[in-house]
């Protein structure tokens, strides 16, 4: 709960616009003045994040990498910053869960201000699924900061159980980190369908199996 804002360009003070403009515009309390989680002017910040996704989404993640959408339901974004990954999803059946960690810039008004869900997480710990597996798991540039905290392979076993069997799991970071992430999640039995890297920048696209242990007969 906050303070009822006395200032009219505080937060809270107005309603949000109507949807789907919210989703798509600045809220009216992001200042110019104020500088953004990538370095620009907050407002140009938030509308550049979500260009950005809009034309990864479209030229990469429909039809690049295979994935059957009609199977996709439940997603997360492990790093959403304004949200912009789930908000160019707006127009697909699916719904996202936005993860803030508690070590990022704290966006997490600007993703609810959106009308999308959010929440703090500490990816160094356990996350709570209940009541819901993922089908889809999205990391833009987090393992490579969580691993200065933490062991990354805690960090993916946890990753492992959230997702569902044939679930996905895209990640972008540096190729330092890709390789890491793509040998733990093969040691899990992960199938890789795509690895790509440019300029040290790495993409993985993985999809859990359902391998289970060998019963020897007795």
């Amino acid at each position: 709960m906050h303070r009822l804002p006395r200032d009219p360009t505080m937060r809270g003070l107005r309603w949000p616009e109507e949807w789907p403009l919210r989703v798509e515009r600045p809220p009216y309390w992001l200042k110019s003045s104020e500088t953004g989680v990538y370095g620009k002017p907050a407002p140009e910040d938030f509308q550049a994040d979500y260009e950005h996704w809009k034309r990864v989404i479209s030229n990469s993640y429909m039809e690049g990498l295979g994935i059957d959408w009609s199977s996709v339901r439940n997603v997360m974004d492990m790093k959403a910053v304004y949200g912009g990954f789930a908000a160019a999803l707006r127009n697909m059946k699916v719904w996202v869960m936005n993860v803030v960690p508690i070590d990022s810039p704290d966006t997490l008004p600007i993703i609810y201000e959106r009308g999308l869900f959010g929440l703090y997480h500490d990816w160094c710990e356990s996350f709570s699924t209940y009541p819901r597996s993922y089908d889809l798991v999205h990391a833009n540039h987090l393992f490579s900061k969580i691993k200065k905290r933490c062991q990354l392979l805690g960090v993916i076993v946890e990753v492992d159980r959230i997702v569902r069997p044939e679930g996905r799991l895209i990640v972008r970071d540096d190729m330092e980190t890709i390789r890491e992430v793509e040998s733990i999640v093969k040691s899990l039995h992960w199938e890789v369908r795509l690895s790509y890297s440019q300029e040290n920048e790495g993409l993985l696209f993985v999809q859990k199996t359902m391998w289970r242990p060998n019963t020897s007969s007795s």
